[in-house]
């Protein structure tokens, strides 16, 4: 398959997720804005928390392009009333090309990842697992990033869940990533079972 004929990484997606552009920070900041207005509206009161909610949008979108990212989506609600935090990230850049004796058949691409993950993903690939996809499976492996935070003067412990999905490219040697994360960290196994319900149901399709 030629490059420029590359399938595209669809998802099926439930509850509110919101876009950020990652053209430039211009671009990123322009739609964080929107999604701080649309998810804490406009009183003064909430003035702090949607400039946190812009900075800290703006360098994730600055960190998705530095890192070739395609596509970042913010989730702020399972369904109405309910709210959630969730991040996905599409990377599929020539780093996770694998290597061209191994052929495209997606089961020897894995293998080869599997192989390279203590290389590539060292605090990650103690954990990595075979999980389902709509076009096969795909190697899932995550870790847990603990950081302190300070909020009305108390300090706490955020725990943030960051799990990585491999998912191989029909016809090829190439890997999409996705990346999905939560500040939910202190959960992990039940957003494990999230996060692989919204893999389960992605797959490729012919690119526009």
């Amino acid at each position: 398959m030629s490059d420029d004929a590359v399938p595209e990484l669809v998802f099926r997606l439930v509850g509110t997720w919101w876009p950020v552009a990652l053209d430039d920070d211009e671009e990123a900041r322009a739609s964080a804005a929107d999604v701080a207005r649309g998810t804490l509206g406009t009183a003064d009161q909430h003035a702090t928390a949607r400039r946190k909610m812009r900075d800290d949008l703006v360098g994730a979108a600055r960190a998705a392009r530095e890192a070739h990212g395609r596509l970042l989506l913010l989730q702020t609600e399972l369904g109405p009333g309910e709210p959630m935090s969730a991040m996905l990230t599409l990377f599929d850049d020539d780093r996770f090309r694998m290597s061209p004796a191994i052929g495209t058949n997606p089961e020897r691409v894995l293998a080869v990842l599997e192989e390279a993950l203590p290389t590539i993903a060292p605090e990650m690939s103690a954990t990595a697992v075979r999980r389902p996809f709509a076009d096969g499976e795909v190697v899932r492996a995550h870790r847990i990033d603990e950081s302190v935070e300070v909020e009305n003067g108390e300090a706490f412990t955020q725990r943030r869940l960051v799990a990585h999905y491999w998912c191989p490219v029909p016809d090829s040697k190439k890997l999409a990533l996705v990346v999905l994360s939560s500040p939910l960290g202190d959960i992990p196994n039940v957003l494990l079972t999230y996060f692989d319900a919204i893999v389960e149901v992605s797959g490729f399709r012919p690119s526009a």
